[in-house]
């Protein structure tokens, strides 16, 4: 990894960790190696634009949305319920935002959009952009991936 790579894994890390902690009181941590992250997965989409253009990308299973959501809500989730992808929605968000707001200026000088929720998983998905990162998380044993382009 590039010194670059190196930083931006690091805001990313630092950003969910934050996150989880802060809004889900869970602790949850970066695993190493790839993890099947595609078939069957609920994806959240954030742009940036400005001073970087990419995106944020969250994704996870119906089962570990459904984890999340309920750590975030505070209620019981079913996986097929509209709310686990508001959830997904706004865990991106914050994650995005989390990471942005490590970014100095002029970098820093970009908008998130709002998120854009799927559950059409990463089939065919192609990143626009030149440079991406992906990491793996864990929470209780639950994984989602998150991947950063720009």
């Amino acid at each position: 990894m590039t010194k670059v790579q190196d930083e931006a894994m690091t805001r990313l890390d630092s950003a969910v960790s934050e996150v989880f902690e802060t809004m889900l009181e869970r602790s949850c941590d970066p695993l190493e190696g790839e993890v099947d992250t595609v078939e069957g997965r609920i994806v959240a989409r954030i742009q940036f634009t400005g001073a970087v253009d990419g995106e944020c990308l969250l994704y996870a299973s119906p089962a570990t949305a459904s984890v999340t959501a309920e750590a975030l809500l505070g209620t019981p989730s079913e996986p097929h319920d509209p709310m686990v992808d508001d959830a997904i929605g706004e865990l991106c968000n914050m994650i995005a935002g989390g990471w942005k707001s490590k970014l100095a200026s002029p970098d820093s000088n970009c908008t998130i959009s709002t998120p854009a929720v799927t559950r059409e998983g990463l089939e065919g998905y192609q990143a626009k952009f030149g440079t991406k990162f992906s990491r793996n998380y864990s929470f209780q044993g639950n994984v989602f991936g998150v991947v950063l382009a720009f």
